[in-house]
């Protein structure tokens, strides 16, 4: 391979990588974003619990909050799913000790765990 067929190849993978770091973090910053949401949700939960508590809300029905709870679900599923996207995108699974460890990995590296033929 010539000097400038490899320097192209370099630049090309380099090109790849980015393209990777740059859409895991826009997945991380949809996350963060979503968690944010999600907090939000949380205190208006307890905010109509605490209105209820000190009686400045007649009786708080399930029907005040249960959109907020079902809007809770849908977020924290669509968080992991993100997740699920950003292993794929940097070819990781996890380990049962929480660390992360290369699809292709046999062991943990953090903990030494077996992986099974299964496992990732």
């Amino acid at each position: 391979m010539s000097f400038m067929n490899k320097v192209k190849s370099g630049f090309s993978e380099a090109g790849s990588k980015a393209k990777i770091v740059v859409e895991v973090n826009k997945l991380k910053l949809q996350n963060s974003n979503k968690q944010k949401e999600i907090e939000k949700l949380y205190q208006n939960i307890g905010r109509l619990f605490f209105l209820n508590a000190v009686g400045r809300l007649e009786d708080v029905a399930e029907a005040n909050y249960q959109s907020d709870v079902a809007e809770i679900v849908r977020l924290e599923s669509e968080i992991e799913e993100n997740k699920k996207q950003i292993k794929t995108l940097t070819n990781e699974k996890d380990c049962v000790c929480g660390k992360p460890a290369p699809l292709d990995a046999r062991f943990c590296p953090s903990c030494g765990h077996t992986f099974s033929a299964t496992d990732g």
